[in-house]
């Protein structure tokens, strides 16, 4: 089953089976380490709208921040005076904040898909 962007079912990596045995913050920070992923990162319209709601709730709001201290709004790394560390550290750092940036562009998306659906169901009801 295909339900995602990904080439892969996202049974293989369920959520419940990976916060049974979740990595320890120092394995963290293996996730910075370039990885090949496919370039289709749109998560689609319902994806978008579970995500707009999603930022609309309390709970919601605290996780949507967090993961933006993350990504986002993660300091610069500090680096030596070597250009190719200069290099690295750059990759790094605009590896990270794609992440964050793809996931409020799905927010604001979802909000226009959900506006959208809203204006329609009110132009059919007279």
């Amino acid at each position: 089953m295909n339900s995602g962007p990904f080439p892969f079912s996202r049974q293989m990596m369920a959520v419940d089976d990976l916060l049974q045995a979740p990595t320890d913050w120092n394995g963290l920070a293996q996730a910075f380490y370039p990885a090949k992923v496919p370039d289709n990162f749109d998560p689609g319209e319902d994806m978008k709208v579970v995500l707009f709601h999603f930022n609309n709730t309390a709970e919601g709001k605290r996780i949507i921040e967090w993961f933006v201290d993350l990504t986002v709004r993660a300091p610069f790394p500090h680096v030596g005076s070597m250009k190719e560390s200069a290099a690295l550290a750059a990759a790094k750092h605009e590896a990270r904040t794609a992440v964050g940036y793809a996931m409020l562009r799905a927010i604001a998306e979802g909000e226009q898909i959900w506006s959208q659906r809203r204006s329609q169901e009110n132009a059919k009801d007279p």
